[in-house]
């Protein structure tokens, strides 16, 4: 089993790389580490507590929220002890997909076994080398991100790691933890800060309006004539949200680099107008139809 030795308790958030090596086989972390006393790496964590506690990764949200093939960290404020560095046989970072596995000591941060959570399955990882004077990293999603291709919504965790030794490797970063965002998502934050989400009038619709207009049609109406003109109404909202959801799945597969994202929020905005707008019905004529129902449930009781 491989250790990993946390300093201090630090945030979490993170990000991906152009220059990632290959898959290693998948570790699986069982337990928490017990460090003892003597140990020479606990003591190594201790004089430098302070210096790795200000080694701050940090995401580049606005680059991230607008990009779904890349995604930038910053790393301008990272301080490597020098004693860290002559006694590591190397540095780099230390990239997970899904939930953060590394275990904190369990004597240092004095959690109970409960706290503790216990990793059953095995995890992706990655490593990415480490450069002094590198200040932003810029990396690719589908380096990092296992079955990119099917476009979900995924998080991962950077860490930096000394490597002391095979067996321990000591955190000297916070452990940043970065979503990566769907097509959908990013094209969506792509849309908020463009010239076409500016002056939208079609964002909102009173429900309680639209009940009112269909109850004064059924002012001509029988029951009868209305509930069927209802349920002819829901199956048409029905078939037209399928045509809407088919106009963006044709508009998120024509997308294949950063760069076309910009190149659809005209369209991105007509299907979310769409897609409010047929909400809002829908949402209308099943109140009606489900008062329809109570109707006749009261008159069956009452008559």
């Amino acid at each position: 089993m491989k250790k990993i030795i946390t300093g201090t308790l630090l945030g979490c958030a993170l990000f991906t790389s152009a220059a990632f090596a290959d898959y290693e086989e998948p570790m699986l972390i069982s337990a928490p580490i017990q460090i003892t006393a003597e140990n020479p790496v606990k003591d190594l964590i201790k004089e430098h507590e302070v210096i790795i506690r200000n080694n701050i990764i940090k995401n580049e949200n606005d680059y991230n929220n607008s990009h779904y093939y890349t995604s930038k960290i910053t790393t301008e404020n990272i301080i490597v002890p020098e004693e860290i560095k002559e006694q590591a046989s190397k540095i780099y970072f230390l990239v997970e997909q899904g939930r953060n596995t590394i275990y904190y000591a369990k004597d240092m941060l004095q959690m109970s076994d409960e706290s503790i959570e216990k990793v059953e399955d095995e995890y992706n990882y990655k490593i990415v080398e480490f450069k002094e004077w590198q200040t932003e990293y810029t990396f690719n999603n589908t380096d990092l991100v296992k079955d990119f291709g099917e476009d979900k919504y995924t998080n991962v965790n950077i860490t930096l790691i000394a490597e002391m030794s095979d067996s321990e490797k000591i955190e000297i970063s916070n452990s940043l933890y970065l979503s990566i965002g769907n097509k959908e998502n990013i094209l969506q934050n792509v849309y908020n800060n463009s010239k076409d989400n500016e002056n939208s009038y079609y964002g909102y619709y009173n429900t309680n309006d639209l009940e009112m207009y269909l109850e004064d049609i059924s002012d001509s109406m029988t029951r009868t004539e209305y509930k069927q003109l209802l349920s002819k109404a829901d199956g048409r909202i029905t078939s037209a949200v399928s045509k809407n959801n088919d106009i963006l799945e044709d508009v998120l597969k024509s997308i294949t680099k950063d760069s076309d994202f910009s190149k659809y929020t005209s369209k991105y905005k007509s299907y979310s107008e769409t897609k409010t707008l047929l909400s809002s019905l829908g949402g209308a004529v099943k109140n009606q139809l489900q008062n329809i129902r109570a109707f006749d449930a009261i008159d069956a009781i009452l008559k």
